[in-house]
């Protein structure tokens, strides 16, 4: 019985030596580490481009929407009220955090008043606001006017709500180019 014990000791031991052993780490071969590196790279470059899209996508959304922040004009006047003054800041403020936009300013008239007075007095208008954004730092050649006179109303009615709706200046946005408003 005694031997049977010393055997059965022996065994567990054995196995338990041969339980902890460890093999020796291969070292990666050139070859083997310059393919984990390129893999690594394509990852951390996928990643990069899926950001830049997200990014593009949100710049988008948001010239969209500053598309409709608009200064209107009071009849047969090219100046910027006041109350626009802060749209002009919005414009400004979003052209100098995104260097690689440009914008066309578009003027527009309501239908009173000749074809060529009104391509003339749109083009005041483009003209003030392209001022008022250069006064808040925005660079003149991310900057170029339209005049579009009273073609492409807003609203179509023939009153002075209407009216004061298409006495208008907008803002369209392109990013690393100009874009025309219609």
């Amino acid at each position: 019985m005694k031997k049977l014990h010393m055997l059965f000791a022996a065994g567990f031991l054995g196995l338990a030596l041969t339980g902890c052993s460890s093999t020796p780490k291969q070292e990666a071969t050139p070859a083997e580490a310059a393919k984990t590196e390129a893999a690594q790279d394509a990852a951390k470059t996928n990643v990069a481009a899926e950001e830049a899209v997200e990014s593009r996508e949100v710049l988008q959304q948001q010239m969209v929407a500053l598309r409709e922040k608009r200064v209107h004009f009071d009849f047969d006047k090219s100046a910027i009220k006041p109350e626009y003054f802060s749209v002009i800041q919005e414009h400004a403020k979003f052209m100098a955090a995104h260097p690689e936009v440009k914008v066309t300013i578009a003027g527009y008239c309501d239908e009173r008043g000749s074809d060529e007075y009104n391509l003339a007095l749109g083009e005041r208008r483009a003209n003030a606001a392209y001022n008022a954004l250069v006064a808040e730092g925005v660079s003149p050649s991310r900057i170029q006017t339209v005049s579009y006179g009273e073609a492409y109303p807003l609203d179509p009615a023939h009153n002075e709500e209407a009216w004061a709706k298409n006495r208008r200046a907008t803002f369209v946005y392109g990013i690393n180019a100009f874009v025309r408003p219609h």
